[in-house]
């Protein structure tokens, strides 16, 4: 019987293929690690980014709302307006989101007005301002605060904070002052919220009163954003910052431990300076915290 043999020939194309898979394995895993580590933060630092932009565009309808209802000094025509406030994760790519709390609180920040009475006496009232405030919760982009306080948007970052939109102060043509103190006061129960939706505001307008201060020594002003302040009074008020004489003399200065933005008025009645009378209307608005949706 005749034996059949077989030859096996050595071949390295099963090999070579091999070798090929897990280099195209290697340089796909290496491109989406580049794509994670490089590409991904900015990417998603541009979104917060954007995001921040958003939240300051709602913050200034919110402002826009509330002197709304100044304006028409009606009770029973509430407007809300929507915060949203955090920003999405990037879809297939691992990625972290941003978040946010916004909180409204009728507690903080207080004006005081120390004046001369009619009687000769020195005298002073205060009223409460309340806030509206958010804060964001940035994984890539830094993070901001932005706060309705007073009639004034403020941006604060970083300890640093400016002024993006002034209150109404102003300089009356007989040399006195007349500003608008906004106070929020609480609507309903719900006063914060935190997360990623969007939560519509619910402001609505409560009551409004007039007052005239006679011969005013000072104006105090709480805040815990005392630099935006502060800018925004010597920009006003000082009179090395003014083209022409006004009639009155203010200084500003800050005292950081008791968080007061002081205005100090001066009379000299050589100079002709004496001391202005303010104007005040107070603007009560109250607000809350509607229920939100998730995006």
């Amino acid at each position: 019987m005749m034996k059949i043999k077989k030859k096996i020939n050595n071949s390295d194309y099963g090999v070579v293929g091999i070798i090929v898979a897990l280099l195209v394995i290697g340089l796909i895993v290496s491109a989406i690690a580049m794509v994670q580590t490089v590409f991904v933060p900015k990417w998603m630092e541009q979104k917060e980014s954007e995001h921040m932009g958003e939240v300051a565009n709602q913050f200034t309808q919110l402002k826009f709302a509330i002197d709304t209802l100044a304006l028409i000094g009606e009770d029973d025509i509430p407007i809300s307006t929507p915060v949203t406030l955090g920003s999405d994760e990037m879809p297939f790519l691992t990625t972290m989101r941003s978040y946010g709390d916004i909180n409204i609180a009728p507690n903080s920040g207080k004006t005081t007005i120390t004046y001369i009475s009619a009687d000769g006496e020195l005298e002073s009232v205060s009223f409460k301002t309340g806030a509206i405030h958010y804060s964001s919760s940035n994984a890539y982009y830094l993070d901001q605060d932005y706060v309705y306080e007073n009639g004034a948007l403020i941006l604060s970052q970083q300890s640093k904070d400016v002024m993006s939109i002034q209150p109404s102060l102003d300089i009356l043509l007989n040399k006195d002052l007349s500003f608008t103190i906004f106070r929020i006061s609480e609507l309903g129960d719900k006063t914060s919220a935190g997360g990623y939706g969007t939560y519509p505001i619910q402001t609505k307008f409560v009551d409004n009163n007039d007052y005239i201060y006679n011969n005013v020594q000072s104006i105090s002003i709480e805040t815990s954003y005392q630099n935006a302040w502060q800018l925004f009074l010597k920009d006003k008020l000082e009179s090395d910052s003014l083209d022409i004489e006004y009639g009155f003399e203010a200084d500003i200065t800050t005292d950081p431990d008791l968080d007061l933005v002081v205005v100090t008025f001066a009379e000299d009645v050589d100079n002709n300076v004496f001391y202005p009378d303010l104007y005040i209307k107070l603007i009560d608005i109250g607000a809350q915290i509607s229920p939100g949706w998730v995006e």
